[in-house]
């Protein structure tokens, strides 16, 4: 989990991660297990301004990309759907907040669609506010649980192709993606260009 400084009693974070439909699903069902009261906001940009269209219990159930994952135990549809910007004819709703963290989802790369590129939740919380820590940490708790290290695959200056021998921090894949994006099929999980690969793969492996 990437960790970034804190500002007064405010800190911020992220987690890259690396989700094919079959995984969003399997964490949506699992963060809703833990919270029914958790729903999945669609915050892309469009001319929708009723909350109550934009609002999932499970994110494969629209085509957007960009959502908030919103915890209805701390705020309410009427309040959420007062928490926009509008620009010209399209709404901008909140991503994150005390009762929200933002979550990007992974989707195929725009030049080379056998690829997957990744996704990501990012967060604020208060470090004086137990409530909004607690259900926060058990998002990316249950992240954690779900996904598994992935290690970066590169070609060194000499040309050569090797795989760090260390996990890289802040960056998941959750088992479906792993399994899809190997690199033995010539199909990479990707952060931009870098790509990167599942522990115990070797380079012999790779195409």
């Amino acid at each position: 989990m990437k960790m970034g400084t804190a500002v007064g009693n405010q800190r911020k974070r992220e987690l890259v991660l690396f989700m094919t439909i079959e995984d969003e699903k399997l964490f949506c069902q699992k963060l809703r297990e833990e919270n029914p009261s958790i729903k999945f906001l669609s915050v892309t940009s469009s001319t929708e301004s009723n909350i109550s269209k934009r609002l999932f219990d499970c994110v494969t159930k629209s085509p957007d990309r960009i959502f908030s994952i919103v915890n209805f135990d701390i705020t309410d549809e009427d309040a959420l759907s007062k928490s926009y910007e509008k620009h010209g004819e399209y709404y901008h709703f909140s991503q994150i907040g005390r009762s929200q963290i933002q979550f990007l989802r992974s989707h195929s790369d725009n030049h080379e669609s056998q690829h997957l590129q990744y996704g990501r939740i990012a967060d604020s919380f208060s470090l004086d506010d137990s409530q909004e820590k607690i259900w926060k940490n058990k998002v990316y708790s249950i992240l954690k649980n779900l996904g598994e290290k992935v290690y970066w695959y590169y070609k060194t200056p000499d040309g050569n192709l090797e795989i760090r021998e260390k996990a890289e921090k802040g960056i998941i894949a959750l088992p479906n993606a792993l399994q899809k994006y190997n690199g033995k099929n010539g199909c990479f999980l990707k952060r931009i260009q870098a790509k990167y690969v599942a522990e115990g793969t070797t380079v012999s492996e790779l195409n």
